[in-house]
């Protein structure tokens, strides 16, 4: 086995300082030199970061230098030009994984390590998509100390895009005012369950980990987006103060 090249320690030690700089920007921390990955006992995350294009369901585009860590800790990794990233992060464990970027809405993504390397994706939506979809809900933007939700149900396989209708999501554990997208893709409170785009959410949720129940036509729900919660068809998944969590959920 070669020791790594000067330029690659250079590179990696580069890297290590712009994070921990961005970290003590966002005033995130984290015990000093922890870095997940280390050792036998790690997995690999790898993913790509892309612009959230409203009311399209084509990729955006990649988006570079996004800071990618295990959340509220200095494991962390950025975004290269083509949006990837890799994370190391400990076999077998709840992880929340947290996307920041200036001009984006921060975003929070719940995922749990197995024994294998694994993968997830990211989407960003700019602050000013985000200003305009909060003054539709009459939420403000940033969020004043709370969170928000958002989900899309799949029918089968997430990767064949099959949205689903009908589907309702409520909360245990903690409140937040309910929304749907309607047909055009716009955020409506009036509307019970999901329409066309098969995406609704939460927004005012108090910072704390909830449990999203789903019903209506589906079952067999499953979400590679969330941890496991003891009910059918129920996600446990964290809200941050100033984030968004995302989810997907791939249902029969």
């Amino acid at each position: 086995m070669h020791p790594p090249a000067l330029g690659d320690l250079l590179m990696s030690s580069l890297d290590r300082i712009r994070a921990a700089i961005v970290l003590l920007m966002l005033g995130i921390t984290g015990a000093a030199g922890c870095v997940e990955g280390s050792g036998s006992n790690s997995v690999r995350l790898r993913g790509k970061v892309t612009e959230y294009v409203p009311g399209s369901a084509a990729e955006g585009l990649p988006i570079a230098e996004v800071l990618v860590c295990q959340f509220a800790s200095n494991n962390c990794a950025l975004t290269n030009d083509n949006g990837d990233y890799a994370l190391l992060l400990l076999m077998n464990r709840e992880v929340e994984i947290s996307y920041v970027k200036d001009g984006f809405g921060p975003v929070l993504v719940a995922r749990r390590s197995g024994v294998d390397d694994f993968a997830g994706d990211a989407k960003l939506a700019t602050n000013a998509d985000l200003l305009d979809f909060a003054a539709l809900l009459d939420t403000p933007y940033p969020p004043a100390g709370t969170g928000y939700l958002s989900m899309t149900a799949y029918r089968g396989p997430i990767s064949d895009g099959t949205t689903i209708a009908g589907v309702a999501y409520s909360l245990t554990g903690s409140n937040g005012r309910a929304y749907y997208l309607d047909d055009s893709g716009a955020p409506d409170t009036s509307l019970t369950e999901t329409q066309a785009p098969g995406k609704g959410g939460f927004v005012e949720i108090a910072p704390v980990t909830v449990n999203l129940q789903v019903s209506g036509p589906v079952a067999n729900c499953t979400s590679k987006e969330s941890w496991g919660a003891a009910a059918t068809n129920t996600f446990k998944l964290p809200i941050r103060a100033g984030f968004g969590t995302q989810s997907k959920l791939s249902c029969e």
